[in-house]
């Protein structure tokens, strides 16, 4: 195991997490055991019922700061608050990664190897895997690794989000905008657990899923794009996916779309608490 010596190449990693201890523990454990460990991991309890206990990280970590949001914010105001607490921190970089990702115990000394040649503007990411077998580099909290000088000059993701489409708003549009554009590091792996995904959708993520996506491609990139694709997606999953429930989701896209247009964000809508899949 090597670490990066260098305070020009020092790393925190910063982990939201929500209602997932056993994923927690399965990423911190990756992250401690990698071959150049960060120097720091920030770890940030979505309002976790019951709240996150520093006293169960596994052992070998780089020092943890734990930070316990009062309310449940998404991936939006989660990644808004620990993205802020970083900026707060004396690291030059931040891997940031959700708590359901297993880095390969090489992962960030590879994403190192990238991100060491022009370090100010580093924005790497691996290659993630998924359980059904595919893999890919898709712009997601899948951890990947950022300067510390793109959060200075274009702030935290827009937590008003809540969920759905932060990621594509923050990753695959403000920064690139901003002249940071983002590489991919063939070799470096994370495997995600997807431990929130299940058969059954909830009727409050059409209504966000509709919303974000609308408002995104309508007051932020302010071009269709994949839009007329994805809102036909969207629309035949929640007709066709289940037979129970569609005039319930067909009710939240419309209002969803709605509030998209007028650029109605926030928690407009009722969410369910989620827990992790165990098996």
């Amino acid at each position: 195991m090597s670490a990066v010596t260098d305070p020009e190449l020092s790393t925190m990693a910063v982990v939201l997490t929500y209602n997932a201890p056993a994923s927690l523990e399965r990423c911190l454990q990756a992250i401690a055991a990698q071959t150049t460990p960060p120097q720091a991991i920030l770890v940030v309890d979505n309002a976790s019922t019951p709240p996150v206990d520093p006293a169960t990280f596994p052992p070998g970590c780089p020092p943890v700061t734990l930070v316990h949001s009062d309310h449940n914010g998404g991936p939006a105001g989660g990644y808004a608050l620990a993205l802020e607490h970083f900026l707060a921190a004396p690291y030059r970089h931040a891997w940031v990664i959700d708590d359901d990702m297993r880095p390969d115990p090489d992962c960030l000394e590879r994403l190192w190897v990238v991100a060491a040649k022009d370090p100010a503007r580093a924005f790497v990411f691996p290659i993630s895997y998924q359980l059904d077998g595919t893999f890919g580099a898709w712009p997601s909290w899948c951890g990947f690794l950022m300067a510390r000088e793109i959060v200075e000059e274009v702030g935290v993701p827009m937590a008003e989000l809540f969920w759905w489409a932060e990621d594509t708003e923050y990753l695959q549009w403000r920064i690139p905008q901003a002249g940071y554009p983002m590489r991919v590091v063939g070799d470096a792996y994370v495997r995600h657990d997807a431990i929130r995904q299940s058969d059954a959708v909830p009727v409050w993520k059409y209504y966000y899923e509709a919303r974000n996506m609308l408002y995104v491609h309508l007051h932020v990139k302010k071009r269709v794009g994949y839009y007329p694709r994805n809102i036909t997606k969207l629309l035949g999953r929640a007709i066709l996916r289940e037979p129970g429930g569609r005039m319930a989701r067909l009710k939240a896209m419309g209002r969803g779309l709605v509030d998209g247009a007028r650029g109605r964000l926030g928690t407009q809508f009722p969410i369910e608490s989620m827990q992790e899949r165990t098996s």
